[in-house]
């Protein structure tokens, strides 16, 4: 075989692996990033996150319990009331959009709506629920199972 046909092959077949691997690897880090994103409003996650960067003592802990309960109840409240907000938004944006778009584009975004609240959870746990108790673990998921 040619050798520069030979030395081409080789580093278009290093080029592909690399844009391959790079592919996989940004999309795994991406995943994880929004898995602890999500995970923020939930009672557990909110708790992790914030211990971990805190790091208090055995005392603390038990001193910061209530405070952690409170605050991560008023941030799961906060993210269901603006998530239904957004609903409503939407909704009047709709509303809006159909005295002017034909039945063929109603039908198209009827389609992008499905596919959207397909991909959406249908609620978040309340911020007391714990791991174990009809789910999988922490985040809105319902139990659905997450690649690693």
């Amino acid at each position: 075989m040619n050798l520069r046909l030979k030395n081409s092959l080789i580093l278009t077949g290093t080029l592909i692996i690399g844009l391959v691997l790079g592919v996989l690897i940004s999309g795994r880090v991406m995943h994880s990033k929004m898995t602890r994103f999500r995970n923020f409003y939930t009672e557990q996650g909110f708790n992790q996150q914030i211990m971990r960067v805190i790091r208090p003592t055995e005392d603390q802990k038990k001193q910061l319990e209530p405070v952690f309960k409170a605050q991560a109840k008023r941030n799961h409240d906060l993210f269901i009331q603006c998530r239904e907000n957004h609903r409503e938004l939407m909704e009047q944006f709709k509303q809006e959009l159909n005295q002017y778009l034909t039945a063929d584009q109603l039908k198209r975004l009827e389609r992008m709506e499905m596919r959207m609240r397909k991909n959406q959870p249908d609620h978040f746990p309340p911020p007391d629920m714990e791991p174990g108790r009809g789910r999988r673990g922490p985040g809105p998921h319902n139990g659905r199972r997450q690649g690693n």
